[in-house]
């Protein structure tokens, strides 16, 4: 059966199929691709800038964003017969239409009795509410639901430790959460507003800095409509005393730390030269451990060397010592620099790095 548009006669074809009676050209003049002008309340906080959508409180988006969100989300109860939103391509044109609304222009790609997509511009309203979302309010009254208390294993943090700490809290996606900071001798502790972000932080830890992490929960009140205890989320993270040029004892041989990265150690064995990257875990678990014998460090230069032995110039001193050559150490060569430790009245060398 031929069909024609009910306004210019045109004939449908099957590139151009008719939609509800018209064609498209028709349609776009007649009809539109919106019954009315969509209308949008956004309650924003004033002080964070998240935003509420159904009753819930979202990280804080541009105002372009938010109105992206609405229309994808709520487009079939303004779009006419025959027309869906695919997506918004730019929100411009922001203007006050009254004392509580605004207008904005958006470019929308639109898909046409299911056969054509175009893109149109159509305007919508929205109104901007100011509030104060809940986490604010509690941050504002000091409540809070989880503490993380960050130590090291040697009884205090390092200033480079303390550094990457405070980097870390000042991440918007942190900071916003954080109700207060307390540091002390013993460590930092921080109070947060939900454990999910006091988690994800003491996982960070973890991740990056090879932290053990103890999580701990103590009930405040238990409501009995909700069915739910409610407390404080306690997670005590604990950093390692582990740092580049610490003598650790690791399978029964004695090794240097050459750098501590992304919960790995990776160290030099002083007897046989190898290199080997060991998790972090293994400190944790007993199996790596720092040496607490007096070590001594000692510079030497490579002033000459043979098959069997390299001979080495204490570079304080002038004294010079005769060491074995290893098999580690057959690329070592005369003008090398050679880094000594003295443990357990053995000397260990091994070649400076750099």
């Amino acid at each position: 059966m031929v069909r024609y548009c009910v306004k210019c006669g045109k004939k449908e074809s099957s590139k151009e199929p008719l939609i509800n009676g018209y064609c498209i050209d028709c349609f776009l003049k007649y009809r539109g691709l919106l019954r009315e002008i969509p209308v949008f309340e956004i309650t924003v906080c004033s002080k964070c800038g998240s935003w509420r959508y159904h009753g819930r409180w979202l990280q804080p988006m541009a105002l372009e964003g938010i109105i992206r969100r609405y229309i994808l989300d709520t487009s079939e109860h303004y779009v006419n017969s025959g027309v869906e939103i695919l997506e918004v391509e730019e929100v411009h044109g922001f203007h006050r239409v009254n004392k509580n609304f605004y207008e904005a222009v958006v470019r929308v790609s639109a898909l046409l009795g299911g056969s054509k997509i175009i893109s149109r511009p159509i305007i919508v309203r929205f109104k901007i509410t100011k509030s104060i979302c809940p986490r604010c309010l509690r941050k504002a009254g000091k409540v809070f639901n989880a503490i993380v208390q960050i130590r090291s294993s040697r009884g205090r943090l390092t200033e480079d430790e303390k550094q990457y700490i405070r980097k870390v809290l000042s991440e918007p996606s942190i900071v916003d959460d954080i109700v207060d900071v307390e540091e002390n001798r013993n460590g930092i502790n921080i109070k947060m507003v939900t454990p999910v972000l006091a988690r994800r932080l003491a996982a960070l830890f973890s991740r990056e800095k090879g932290a053990k992490v103890i999580e701990t929960f103590k009930i405040r009140k238990y409501d009995p409509s909700r069915g739910r205890k409610e407390g404080i989320t306690t997670l005590s993270v604990r950093l390692p005393d582990l740092e580049q040029g610490d003598i650790v004892e690791y399978k029964g041989s004695i090794s240097v730390i050459d750098e501590v990265k992304d919960s790995r150690i990776k160290i030099t064995d002083l007897e046989s030269g190898e290199s080997h990257s060991v998790p972090v875990s293994e400190y944790w678990d007993g199996k790596l451990v720092k040496t607490r014998e007096y070590i001594e460090e000692k510079d030497y230069l490579v002033i000459a060397s043979d098959p069997s032995t390299i001979y080495l110039m204490d570079e304080v001193t002038g004294e010079i010592k005769e060491y074995p050559r290893l098999v580690s150490l057959n690329n070592v060569k005369e003008g090398d620099k050679m880094k000594g430790y003295i443990i357990r009245n053995n000397l260990y060398i091994v070649k400076k790095k750099g």
